[in-house]
């Protein structure tokens, strides 16, 4: 669902096997243990190989109750206070359970307890001990040393934004599986810190990594892998998860084989069994929407995260009409909404050059009422050019009641009614939650609305930075194109960029972009009724043109003022 593509949940739900059952401890820890344990709980619930529950009171526990699960993963510490045990009961019950065959896994600082505990020492690595340091969090290079095990083979190095430890007490009896450092650690001389860790124990099997300071690290695509994959190891001493796209070592095919793959609900263009992009409709979201989007394997989408569920990788959607909101779920577990969304005339248009068409029309009703008929069609330029993908929107929206009001929440330009977040509905893209370093180029350089609707940003709080820039109006050349960049999870570089027609009819649009590095929340949209909102009398209708460029590298202005050129001459 939410940490992991929908193909990949395809899979394992084929594999039809037990899920694994997984016992959370928590309830004392020196980090933020309520919000990750909450977090960690919904990783492993969202795939289908677990099933997984917690416990604020681990010290209550018996061997019996430890024995209901295939594994226990800790989110448990004692640090600072080096002295602190569990009833001796409970220790023995815990040396039994993994001894006998049970499956533990130490979660980011959960090793740096029971310093008091002799036997804990040999279950146990990568402690806070008095040489054992860190920076501030910064993204940090994760190196897969061996890739002949089960839980690594196949990965790539990735990066990740974390708090990395440096020079954390290490036990020999454990097999390094990946190493990490950061610039940082580098440019001071320090070696490579252990960052994943495997060891047996009697019958049992133990996994540890010092990833995943905080909520912001453990939506990290390697994170979440890694955590799946050495707990399903440590449990049935196996793994079926498979590595995501964007993290799994290719084959090394020098001809580039398309194919399509089309369901009853999806159609997609894979290249050499790896996905180009994906649409999808009729499924449990209940919109059309495109995911997941790649560029030479980086994934540029997020799919419904947690954050706000209603994101959807790449998609078009109005906020309110005639007060119905149709952009956001009233019911966030069973995607419910306050109106109602009719997808009909699906058609698909597959070219031999690998290009696609895609039309479809949307029906936004509110009980048995039409309010607005939208069709769009969508022309997926053949990616003949290698990183670089090209999709053409043409949308034309008719209202079907004698009346329909196309509404969004009001701006802050709107007096004390006005929020922060309002303005926004239509086209927009939610990115990658692996995303880093955030860079943004408009088509007439940065508008001055920055600094009123800019919010510093605490790296160690999910506050929003949210940028607004401006679009001058449909008749003039100022703000044709808005484009955001970053870091991907390899360290290389991608970004995305929406262009708008000048026959767009309306007041204005406005760019509406949000930067929230803590959640991490990148996100941005044409908004089409950000200064106003639109009234239509029935059969009246508005007509949008957009295109949407999805580029592996740098871009500068003069590359993205040629390809507005070339969509609005009709060129390709």
């Amino acid at each position: 669902m939410l940490f992991l593509t929908i193909l990949s949940a395809k899979i394992n739900l084929l594999a039809n096997v037990d899920p694994v059952s997984i016992l959370i401890l928590s309830g004392r820890n020196n980090h933020e243990w309520d919000k990750t344990t909450l977090l960690l709980e919904k990783i492993f619930n969202a795939h289908h190989r677990f099933q997984a529950t917690y416990t604020y009171q681990p010290d209550t526990l018996t061997y019996n109750d430890l024995m209901v699960y295939d594994a226990i993963v800790s989110n448990f510490n004692s640090w600072p206070e080096n002295e602190y045990r569990w009833p001796a009961e409970l220790e023995q019950a815990l040396l039994k359970y993994i001894e006998e065959g049970g499956g533990m896994v130490f979660f980011h600082a959960a090793t740096s307890a029971f310093y008091g505990w002799p036997e804990f020492k040999n279950i146990s690595t990568g402690a806070w001990i008095d040489e054992t340091s860190h920076g501030r969090p910064a993204p940090a290079k994760v190196s897969i040393e061996n890739q002949q095990h089960p839980i690594t083979r196949g990965m790539k190095d990735f990066v990740i934004f974390d708090e990395l430890w440096i020079n954390a007490e290490q036990n020999s009896d454990f097999e390094v599986l990946a190493y990490a450092i950061n610039e940082d650690a580098k440019s001071k001389g320090h070696p490579q810190q252990a960052a994943v860790m495997i060891k047996e124990y009697g019958k049992g099997r133990i996994f540890h990594t010092i990833l995943g300071h905080d909520s912001r690290a453990m939506r990290n695509t390697g994170f979440q892998s890694l955590m799946l994959r050495g707990t399903e190891w440590a449990a049935n001493n196996g793994v079926t998860i498979k590595i995501p796209q964007e993290l799994s070592i290719g084959d090394s095919a020098t001809q580039a084989n398309y194919s399509w793959h089309q369901s009853d609900s999806s159609m997609a263009l894979v290249k050499n069994n790896r996905i180009v992009w994906q649409f999808n409709y009729h499924d449990r979201f209940l919109k059309p929407y495109m995911h997941p989007v790649y560029v030479n394997d980086i994934r540029m989408t997020a799919l419904s995260p947690d954050d706000h569920v209603w994101h959807l990788g790449q998609w078009f959607s109005w906020k309110y009409i005639n007060g119905i909101n149709f952009w956001e779920y009233s019911d966030r577990i069973d995607f419910t909404m306050e109106g109602s969304i009719e997808i009909r005339d699906v058609e698909f248009y597959k070219n031999p050059d690998h290009s696609a068409r895609i039309s479809y029309t949307s029906i936004y009703s509110s009980g048995r009422q039409g309010l607005l008929e939208e069709k769009t069609e969508i022309r997926i330029h053949s990616p003949e050019i290698e990183g670089h993908l090209v999709m053409d929107y043409d949308i034309t929206c008719r209202a079907l009641a004698k009346k329909v009001e196309l509404n969004r929440t009001p701006p802050p330009t709107e007096g004390p009614e006005g929020k922060l977040w309002g303005g926004y509905a239509g086209l927009s893209i939610r990115f990658n939650q692996d995303f880093m370093n955030s860079k943004a180029l408009a088509s007439g350089g940065l508008i001055y609305e920055f600094s009123s609707f800019a919010h510093n940003w605490d790296p160690r709080a999910d506050e929003l930075k949210i940028t607004r820039y401006k679009h001058t109006s449909p008749d003039k050349t100022g703000e044709n194109w808005y484009y955001m960049g970053f870091d991907a999870l390899d360290g290389r570089t991608a970004g995305s960029a929406v262009f708008i027609h000048p026959k767009n009819r309306g007041a204005g649009e406005a760019w509406y972009s949000v930067n929230s590095p803590g959640m991490p929340f990148f996100f941005f949209s044409p908004a089409y009724l950000y200064h106003q909102p639109v009234v239509l009398k029935k059969n009246d209708s508005i007509h949008l043109k957009y295109r949407v460029l999805h580029v592996e590298g740098m871009v500068d202005r003069d590359k993205l003022d040629d390809e507005y050129l070339k969509f609005i001459s009709g060129q390709k």
